[in-house]
């Protein structure tokens, strides 16, 4: 028994192209939006006559702009952590008073505006990070003033400009769809129209 089914090369071109779009939607669409999020490590120095210095971790969605101003908070959902450590005290994003913003200017870390205080009075510790930091001890009635710097800990350097992560899949993506097309054309005359099934 024979019977024959007749297919189109167009009809066969689209369903390829609709098959590798799909498939590749399906891959890359969620890296797409989301970002990979980048680490810095926070070194506060104090000034001349101020005992406390101390270390801190920031992470945020992406990386800052090369020009111009770039904030990130928890409220936009951009800032994911923050964390403070000075003269054995931790400060963190969840403690904080009110809201927290990161800034970076020109793709450098500008100004963190972040305050919580730990513990109760007698035992009372407050950090303030606005226009550098003062953290406030002995109940509040010292404090040791400073100031800030960061440093990126993932595998980009600040000093550089890597490719974003949704360009650089979408690039591949573009890539890929066009390696299949051009795979197709050089397969085509492997095609037939009609496709035969063996006797019954």
């Amino acid at each position: 028994m024979h019977f024959t089914l007749q297919v189109s090369k167009p009809f066969l071109r689209k369903a390829v192209l609709v098959l590798a779009c799909g498939a590749l939607s399906g891959a890359f669409l969620p890296k797409v939006l989301h970002a990979t999020p980048i680490n810095y490590n926070l070194t506060l120095v104090p000034r001349a006559g101020s005992p406390f210095g101390g270390t801190g971790t920031i992470t945020i969605d992406a990386a800052p702009s090369s020009s111009g101003i770039t904030d990130y908070t928890k409220a936009n959902g951009t800032l994911d952590y923050l964390a403070f450590t000075i003269d054995n005290q931790t400060f963190t994003l969840g403690g904080a008073n009110g809201n927290t913003l990161v800034r970076f200017l020109n793709g450098q870390l500008n100004d963190i505006t972040f305050a919580e205080t730990a513990g109760s009075s007698p035992l009372r510790f407050t950090l303030d990070t606005t226009s550098g930091y003062a953290f406030y001890y002995d109940d509040g009635q010292a404090a040791s003033y400073g100031t800030m710097t960061a440093s990126p800990i993932n595998q980009f350097s600040d000093k550089t400009s890597p490719v974003s992560e949704p360009a650089s899949l979408v690039l591949f993506g573009t890539g890929l769809l066009l390696s299949i097309g051009l795979l197709y054309r050089t397969k085509s005359p492997r095609f037939s129209s009609k496709v035969h099934s063996p006797e019954a």
